[in-house]
């Protein structure tokens, strides 16, 4: 579908809108700002919008987001989802192994599930898809849609979506920021967003554990294809030794791709399952993606910002594997 023709995408949710069953509204797992903004103020726009809503978001958010919830969140049984509820609006997800429904199966699911994304590699699952890859976030693309219906757009679910916005843009810092970024985020702005709310809790509430713990880990800093790669593995004993949990490690990639002369950077971090490793990966030079890196290890994501995971025994393997795609996308074969 056309970012620009809502048409199906109306017609699916006004076809609920009387229903007494709710819109289930999830995104995808480990949300980011803009699966938070965009999943949020989705379900704010329904019920200020004559809909019944519920949201599901998964518990591994990090903590800078939490303050913004603005109703427990819950989860459902596939059978539960299928009997409660009139249809299911994801945010953000753009692959059914991405999407986070919590104890529920993807294939289980019988109700009509609906999509708005900004993800170039949507794999359009679902009953209807509504993508535009050219939006800077999923939350510039819920405003649009918003405006194009009419809908009131509360202060609440204006502070949604600027989070959403102002995340993905990294601060209108990143080159998915368009003019229509700015001109979405003005709007919101006059709509009532609490701008300084996003701008304290995001990024000027860091706790102190969380400095200690940067201070330590930048001192291993890796660097190779002399220095326009850079990266940082994790080390789990430093995540126990400041007490930090991986869910608020997100922004760390950003202080690697700030490294003068670094197009492309990584953070190579632990999961809970052993000989599992989650690679984040960043770019500054369009003409290097992140995004096919990624796809080579069955990930995903945009072509400048993307992430994967990497099966391996040991960490330093882990990095091994990372640095012989990240070679091939640079041309560094030798």
């Amino acid at each position: 579908m056309p970012a620009t023709d809502f048409t199906g995408m109306a017609a699916a949710l006004e076809a609920v809108r009387d229903n007494p069953a709710p819109v289930l509204v999830v995104t995808h797992e480990w949300p980011d700002g803009d699966a938070v903004g965009s999943a949020c103020g989705l379900c704010t726009l329904l019920r200020d919008n004559g809909f019944r809503a519920e949201f599901f978001l998964a518990a591994q958010m990090p903590d800078c987001y939490r303050p913004f919830l603005p109703y427990p969140s819950a989860e459902f049984t596939a059978e539960e989802i299928n009997t409660k509820f009139s249809l299911v609006l994801n945010a953000d997800a753009s692959t059914v192994k991405r999407m986070e429904l919590g104890p529920a199966d993807f294939a289980s699911i019988t109700i009509p599930v609906i999509t708005f994304d900004h993800h170039p590699d949507d794999e359009m699952f679902g009953t209807l898809t509504c993508l535009d890859p050219e939006a800077s976030s999923t939350a510039e693309l819920v405003y649009r849609f918003a405006v194009s219906q009419g809908w009131r757009i509360s202060p609440a679910a204006a502070t949604f979506l600027l989070l959403g916005i102002t995340t993905d843009t990294g601060c209108f810092r990143f080159t998915n920021t368009r003019a229509a970024s700015h001109r979405a985020a003005a709007d919101l702005l006059e709509l009532g967003a609490d701008q300084d709310s996003i701008v304290n809790e995001v990024y000027l509430s860091k706790p102190l554990n969380m400095v200690r713990f940067e201070s330590e880990l930048f001192s291993g800093i890796r660097t190779a294809f002399d220095g326009k790669f850079a990266w940082i593995p994790v080390p789990r004993e430093l995540l126990e030794k400041y007490d930090v949990n991986l869910r608020n490690t997100e922004q760390l990639i950003e202080l690697v791709r700030g490294i003068q002369g670094v197009v492309v950077a990584a953070l190579l971090k632990p999961t809970s399952n052993p000989g599992i490793y989650r690679a984040s990966l960043r770019s500054k030079d369009p003409g290097i993606s992140v995004g096919r890196i990624a796809r080579g290890l069955k990930g995903g994501g945009h072509e400048m910002a993307a992430g994967c995971s990497i099966f391996a025994k040991t960490q330093a393997e882990a990095a091994e594997v990372l640095l012989r795609h990240v070679r091939k996308e640079m041309n560094h074969e030798i």
